[in-house]
């Protein structure tokens, strides 16, 4: 075993911190637009130290070669330590510490839990920033950089690999990071499109289609979609519904003929499962809501919403009964597909495993001597990508388990906590009322463990807390 190197962690965190730094200018101009001093001031002195020590660490000469412990080091720490400098200029807002890093965590990964309480009365460029910090959580500030700043291939695909997941990089890492990039800034661009004019409000469309286009479900009103039109809620959840589904196969949709497009849609296996399991959640909801007003529309969008990951909401989960509660967690435990912003354990991993199980009982009435091998959309399934897909799973479970416990230990309704601690880890958003300023300071720390954990994917982020991850020797190259 090598611990990682400190010059390759400051090189590339380094490359980070110039990232962060061009991302941290656009809520820096939304703040002076708006004469938000104070907060423009925050973000003009993070935004100018994040530059001058990215300058800095990036001049430091490493190898090009990166140890998979140092590819997942360097996405653990982008995620974990720009909430915590993101914090500092959401505390204008007059909020404690600990809930403008909560703020910040739920944004940075995508989730939109929030401890702040109402936010109708905050300031536009306080939620300008939530939304922002969304919108490149989403794509991954590590991708971010790779399409724009790295040079080194090997590096690049050493970085990119632990945020697509083991996702057959297209060319080069680099190269995959840029479609990426392209495919969701089109995504945003049809958002706005779409929803400023039925909106009516460019500052609200904008906050909204940030929020769904990375699946994060920051909304600028306290009951989220409740009051808005039916057609404005309708297009914001279309866009998430869009943005759950992998990036690289639009990619591949738009630089194909109509009838390998065709194919391409029709066979991908991630996008069938994200509609069926989105209409069959939606749909249990609209049974279990019958006899209450608008039981259709509140059943397909909260649905759609909870399988997507999205968050938004336009009824109280609190007020919903037990059983449409579970089948949320399920649902927002089970997420979207591998390559999108979207959060939860990945709908490729879940039909993985439900191949493996048919495998196991197909095996059970076959002579011993038979061979049977396991397919899915027509590719082969090896040995190893079933077991990284149990081991994730067992994971999950694991993570969710031992955060729920403390929340029932403190006397909070067992199903209750079980929905908030999945909706962190699934980085959904969508909350039984638990998430709230009076919630306690242990638990806030516990739910935003929760959020790092299911937007890492756990395993960087128990690389990152391994001790020997850190202490041991090192590997000496030239």
């Amino acid at each position: 075993m090598y611990a990682v190197r400190g010059r390759v962690i400051l090189k590339y965190g380094g490359q980070l911190c110039v990232m962060l730094s061009l991302l941290t200018v656009v809520p820096l101009v939304v703040a002076l637009v708006d004469n938000e001093w104070l907060l423009a001031q925050r973000y003009a002195l993070l935004c100018a130290g994040l530059l001058l020590t990215g300058w800095f660490l990036a001049r430091l000469q490493v190898p090009a070669y990166i140890q998979d412990n140092e590819a997942l080091t360097i996405t653990a720490l982008a995620f974990m330590l720009s909430p915590l400098l993101m914090s500092w200029p959401l505390m204008v807002a007059e909020i404690p510490f600990i809930d403008a890093l909560f703020e910040a965590v739920s944004g940075v990964t995508t989730t939109g839990l929030s401890t702040i309480g109402t936010i109708e009365q905050r300031s536009y460029g306080f939620l300008f920033a939530r939304a922002w910090m969304q919108w490149y959580g989403g794509l991954g500030i590590v991708v971010l950089s790779i399409a724009l700043l790295m040079g080194h291939h090997a590096a690049a695909r050493r970085l990119a690999e632990p945020i697509e997941s083991g996702k057959t990089l297209i060319a080069t890492a680099r190269t995959h990071a840029r479609h990426s990039l392209i495919i969701y800034l089109g995504l945003t661009l049809l958002g706005l499109i779409v929803v400023w004019p039925l909106a009516g409000d460019g500052k609200t469309a904008l906050v909204h289609v940030l929020a769904s286009v990375s699946t994060g479900g920051f909304s600028s009103y306290d009951d989220s979609l409740a009051n808005l039109r039916h057609s404005v809620a309708i297009a914001i959840m279309v866009i998430a519904f869009l943005s759950a589904v992998s990036l690289p196969l639009y990619w591949r949709i738009l630089h194909a003929g109509w009838r390998d497009s065709l194919r391409s849609l029709l066979a991908d296996a991630e996008l069938r499962a994200l509609l069926l399991g989105g209409l069959l959640v939606g749909g249990f909801l609209v049974w279990q809501l019958q006899g209450t007003e608008n039981h259709v529309y509140n059943g397909l969008l909260m649905g759609m919403s909870a399988q997507t990951t999205t968050g938004f909401n336009t009824l109280s989960v609190a007020e919903m009964n037990p059983a449409s509660k579970l089948v949320m967690i399920i649902s927002m435990l089970s997420g979207g597909s591998i390559g999108s912003s979207a959060g939860g354990v990945k709908l490729l991993r879940l039909l993985i495993f439900l191949r493996f199980l048919q495998l196991l009982i197909r095996r059970s009435a076959m002579q011993p001597h038979a061979v049977a091998e396991p397919y899915l959309a027509g590719q082969k399934l090896e040995t190893d990508d079933m077991l990284r897909t149990l081991l994730l799973i067992l994971l999950f479970i694991g993570i969710v388990l031992l955060s729920w416990l403390p929340f029932v230990m403190l006397g909070y309704d067992p199903l209750d906590a079980l929905f908030e601690v999945a909706s962190a880890c699934g980085t959904v958003g969508l909350s039984t009322g638990i998430s709230r300023p009076e919630l306690e300071p242990l638990l806030k720390c516990v739910l935003c463990f929760d959020m790092l954990a299911g937007r890492l994917e756990i395993i960087a982020l128990l690389v990152v807390l391994y001790p020997r991850n850190w202490i041991g020797r090192r590997e000496v190259t030239k």
